[in-house]
């Protein structure tokens, strides 16, 4: 049989002997004897590297034990959505965009006159890319994810409906250390319920944003601290980063998790500075019932702003050269109900109010409310398909209460 590694062996042993001299072979055959050995053993090692290597480029990737693609000692693992939303709402409620998020603002803008709307819309898609790699004897986790809720100045619904990537998150995890943008410290998604409006109930404590945050670990739960991107009127004049801590206890009893949020509001317009600190507290809880079912609970108190409701109160109001936080409360109750393995419903209802609410004038949101209930079927565990019906409503300083109405459909498809 033809063996390339051996006869390219022969051919340096026998370029090595051509170059020894004469004298030498004759006189002293053991020193050519252990000459051969060496040789013989450079051709074994070459060939012992060539059995080590793998045959073709496939080996070079392999499955990682737990899912995803083993490059070297990377893990790299490629996530997200397919989703399609379609709704029908009252009172004109539609910016022209595919599938709106119902926000307090957006609910200011209904006109009653207006009769209902229809959209269809997929902007909640989502991917994800996630990188893992051994260092020492702690793990480096990279993440980032997109949707399409970007830029829409340019968007419409005549020929492509196309929409911009929106950064949803974007950090580096390091050990017990993360620096980066995700979910902000002071927002628990075990508070949140199964809804096809997520996100989207009056008290719902939902921010995400740029941090660095160190978590520790215990038995039963965990401790964090976390500095990040702090905001108020909009203005970008804050000088100190919020600052926020939680407290989490978990196990097959549930899931409690309390948050404490302190923050530094600013005014510094060049002319006017002033300061204020300011306090916000959330607690949050799941606990299972019957069965599979579940139930989730949450509660935020003081100076939330836009860590509630997707900003349905103020951070602060400025009043000529001072401003001054505004504090207000909300409460959400959720229950899922599996009919069976794959069919299930979920029941919800938010409230939300400020506080000395007769200290506020205009479109100040005063009151906002949102119930929920829905019917969701998981053929596999990659789909997933939904009605949901929402109801929103709310009151402003100036006595306007505008409401609305919409029932959702949604499919879903994981990969």
């Amino acid at each position: 049989m033809f063996n390339p590694v051996r006869k390219a062996g022969g051919a340096v042993l026998l370029g090595s002997l051509a170059l020894l001299p004469l004298p030498t072979l004759a006189q002293d055959g053991a020193d050519l004897q252990r000459q051969i050995d060496a040789l013989q053993q450079e051709i074994d090692a070459m060939r012992n590297a060539l059995r080590e290597q793998p045959a073709s480029g496939s080996d070079l990737v392999r499955t990682a034990p737990g899912g995803g693609i083993l490059v070297g000692n990377t893990t790299l693992k490629f996530s997200g959505y397919v989703k399609a939303d379609m709704s029908y709402s009252d009172n004109g409620f539609s910016n022209g965009k595919n599938y709106e998020i119902v926000t307090a603002t957006a609910l200011k803008a209904l006109d009653e006159n207006k009769s209902g709307r229809f959209s269809l819309g997929a902007r909640q898609s989502r991917f994800a890319f996630e990188t893992l790699t051994p260092i020492g004897d702690k793990r480096l986790k990279t993440f980032v994810s997109w949707d399409f809720y970007g830029e829409h100045s340019g968007a419409n619904e005549f020929v492509s409906n196309g929409y911009a990537p929106r950064l949803r998150e974007a950090y580096g995890e390091y050990g017990n250390l993360l620096i980066g943008q995700t979910w902000s410290t002071f927002t628990d998604l075990n508070g949140i319920g199964e809804l096809i409006a997520f996100g989207q109930q009056a008290n719902v404590n939902f921010v995400r944003q740029t941090m660095v945050r160190y978590t520790v670990p215990f038995e039963g739960g965990m401790w964090q601290v976390a500095i990040e991107n702090p905001e108020d009127t909009g203005a970008d004049e804050q000088d100190t980063p919020d600052l926020i801590t939680r407290l989490t206890f978990k196990g097959g009893w549930g899931h409690v998790s309390a948050g404490v949020l302190a923050r530094k509001l600013a005014l510094d317009d060049g002319v006017n500075r002033d300061s204020q600190w300011a306090d916000a507290y959330s607690l949050t809880a799941r606990f299972p019932t019957i069965g599979k079912d579940d139930i989730r609970l949450q509660v935020n108190y003081g100076n939330v702003g836009r860590y509630m409701g997707l900003r349905a109160y103020p951070d602060a109001i400025v009043n000529g050269d001072q401003i001054d936080g505004v504090d207000a409360w909300g409460a959400s109750v959720f229950y899922r109900h599996y009919w069976t393995d794959t069919l299930r419903s979920t029941v919800a209802y938010s409230t939300s109010k400020i506080r000395d609410a007769g200290d506020y004038t205009g479109a100040v949101t005063t009151r906002y409310d949102s119930s929920f209930a829905n019917l969701m079927w998981s053929p596999s565990p990659r789909m997933t398909y939904g009605v949901e019906y929402q109801y929103f409503d709310l009151e402003t300083a100036n006595g306007d209460t505008p409401d609305l109405t919409r029932i959702a459909m949604s499919a879903q498809f994981n990969f």
